[in-house]
């Protein structure tokens, strides 16, 4: 038995020296093979030369230059190509394929099965530079029709959803002819296929782009701006502010934005005049049933336009969303163009008789005298609103000091008051001995008149 396990003990070392020596023989092979071929997994100019000699990747180098063409990609899916022949390009190949393959020692080839040995390209291409940039000028790029000019990013108005909105740059397609060039040699020196113009920076490009954050800093501002809404009640009217008319006060340039305003104080003053009754002639409907025409006196609805603007601008800069009035310098009875209302002081001077209304009840009636017509001192007619009432005045002129218990100025110093020291009103006594322009009243009636009336009570005058 010890004699057969030192059998299997000397036949294992023989197939263990066996197989060495085959593996030696095997490897001391496949290095002549390698002596003439390059490496597993050699890249030269980025492509694969494995197991190829200098000579065969020479053949393949040359036969694919045979059809060689550079294909020039751009925007708008321009395309051009650059042929050989046209810049008179030329092919020249140097000893580099032999030195990589001097440089891989043949006995060291088992490591190319573990790392990829990387060469640059071999050739040296020479072309006619003045050639390539005539070519490159007749390119579909450079043609006029198939060039657009970038357009910078902007800030659009949405009517229909009130807002800004960035539209984005575009970028068009206007070729840089020096960076192009640049780019045409650099993937002719390189043999590539294929170069895109656009990726190598070859365009003109907008200086704003949509995410620009000054261009969104400026949208924001603006959209504070639009989302206000202010609903004013003018006079009985409704008027909205809201982004489709403020939008038209925004005012942008580069990096600013900012409102006009002008034109918020020009809105102010066109809703005044389309709404104000203040300076307004008016057609009035008399107790004796006549229809007359009244110039307006200090009376009527009245926007104070500096103050209502200034107001309009600071609400807008806080985008407040409100219902308002307007500020007012002076106010009526009651809103709309029919601003008496029910309530009021009725003076018929040609026939020197008043009416007292309130809430449309006639409250009392009562005879009066006026301006001395002789004189020219006529109460002016129109109408006036209430400027203030009160009791033991002294009226004062030039030759005289009248006290009067009822004082209720309608017109400057004009206004209505008792008059005792008169034993009769009424009919034409204000021909040659009426007043100074004031309503002289009967002590009892002017005592009525002063309980029932108010500052901006309405007071009018017709003849």
């Amino acid at each position: 038995m010890k004699w057969k396990k030192q059998l299997w003990v000397k036949l294992g070392l023989a197939a263990i020296i066996s197989l060495s020596v085959l593996a030696m023989i095997t490897y001391i092979w496949i290095s002549f093979y390698f002596k003439d071929h390059y490496y597993c997994n050699t890249m030269i100019g980025g492509e694969d030369f494995s197991f190829k000699t200098p000579i065969e990747a020479e053949e393949i180098l040359y036969s694919r230059l045979d059809n060689y063409v550079l294909e020039v990609v751009g925007r708008d899916d321009l395309s051009d190509t650059v042929i050989p022949e046209e810049i008179d390009m030329r092919f020249l190949m140097d000893d580099t394929l032999v030195k990589i393959k001097k440089e891989q020692n043949p006995q060291l080839w088992a490591m190319s099965l573990f790392k990829e040995y990387n060469y640059e390209f071999p050739w040296l291409v020479q072309y006619d530079e003045e050639a390539l940039k005539e070519k490159m000028g007749k390119m579909v790029f450079f043609q006029a029709k198939n060039v657009r000019k970038p357009n910078d990013a902007y800030l659009s108005y949405s009517e229909d959803e009130k807002v800004y909105t960035i539209v984005d740059a575009d970028p068009g397609t206007e070729a840089l002819k020096d960076k192009t060039q640049e780019a045409l040699k650099e993937a002719l020196d390189l043999l590539e296929p294929t170069v895109d113009i656009e990726k190598k920076g070859c365009y003109k490009e907008a200086q704003i782009k949509g995410e620009d954050e000054k261009l969104i800093d400026i949208r924001d501002k603006a959209n504070k701006y639009v989302k206000a809404k202010i609903i004013y009640n003018w006079n009985g009217n409704e008027v909205i502010v809201d982004g489709d008319i403020i939008h038209e006060w925004i005012m942008i340039d580069g990096n600013k934005v900012w409102l006009d305003e002008e034109k918020v104080k020009e809105f102010v003053a066109e809703q005044a005049k389309k709404y104000d009754t203040y300076g307004k002639n008016r057609i009035f409907h008399t107790t004796d049933g006549r229809e007359v025409e009244l110039k307006s006196g200090a009376y009527g609805w009245k926007t104070d336009k500096d103050s209502e603007g200034e107001a309009l601008i600071k609400a807008l800069k806080r985008g407040e969303t409100i219902e308002k009035e307007p500020v007012y310098s002076y106010i009526a009875a009651q809103p709309g163009k029919k601003d008496i209302g029910d309530s009021y002081v009725e003076i018929d001077l040609g026939n020197q008789h008043l009416y007292l209304y309130v809430e449309g009840e006639m409250i009392l009636e009562s005879d009066f005298v006026s301006g001395n017509a002789a004189r020219g001192w006529n109460t002016p007619a129109g109408v006036f609103g209430l400027t203030y009432k009160t009791r033991d005045a002294v009226l004062r002129g030039d030759n005289y000091a009248t006290p009067v218990n009822y004082w209720m100025p309608f017109n400057g110093n004009i206004g209505m008051h008792d008059a005792t020291w008169r034993s009769s009103f009424g009919s034409d006594i204000y021909l040659t001995n009426g007043s100074h322009g004031c309503i002289n009243l009967p002590f009892e009636n002017a005592k009525i008149i002063y309980e029932y009336v108010y500052t901006g009570f309405p007071v009018i005058c017709y003849y």
